[in-house]
């Protein structure tokens, strides 16, 4: 008869291969890295400050939206300066007064990587708020260039 008493007295070593990945919070580095499977935090109160593998769909449309809009203005932009019209930006009224031929990729370009460092910090309280600050004021600049395009008919 074989004891199984003395099996239960030897110690098991560790096993695990990997570190615990809950030991230290996700980095900013991650959002870079493809894939991952955090998208949320499964408890309240765990979420704020903290950066997650993926980005929530709702940031995802904004962004967009956001990118979107700043080319529409970047468009916009060009037909109102072509008919006469001036920059009311002053940093970009100095891109344009020095004869930079590329104002649509500044513009776009330059707002879309803004986009995606704030949808990169959406749950911080200052990502998050910028985003939606972003898009109103995309949104409100996109109404005026429509209303200056209806009233004064641009072509």
């Amino acid at each position: 008869m074989i004891s199984m008493s003395s099996s239960f007295n030897t110690r098991f070593p560790d096993q695990r291969v990997i570190q615990d990945r809950r030991s230290h919070p996700t980095s900013l580095r991650s959002v870079f890295k493809y894939g991952g499977q955090r998208k949320n935090f499964r408890r309240d109160g765990e979420g704020r400050n903290q950066y997650v593998d993926r980005p929530l769909p709702r940031t995802i449309v904004i962004t967009f939206m956001i990118f979107i809009l700043s080319t529409l203005d970047a468009v916009f932009t060009t037909i109102h300066l072509e008919n006469g019209g001036s920059e009311l930006n002053p940093l970009m009224g100095q891109i344009i007064q020095s004869g930079f031929q590329s104002v649509m990729i500044i513009k776009s370009l330059g707002i879309g990587l803004i986009a995606c460092f704030l949808a990169a910090h959406q749950n911080f309280k200052i990502g998050s708020y910028g985003m939606y600050v972003s898009a109103a004021i995309y949104i409100v600049l996109s109404t005026y260039h429509l209303a200056c395009l209806y009233l004064f008919q641009w072509t």
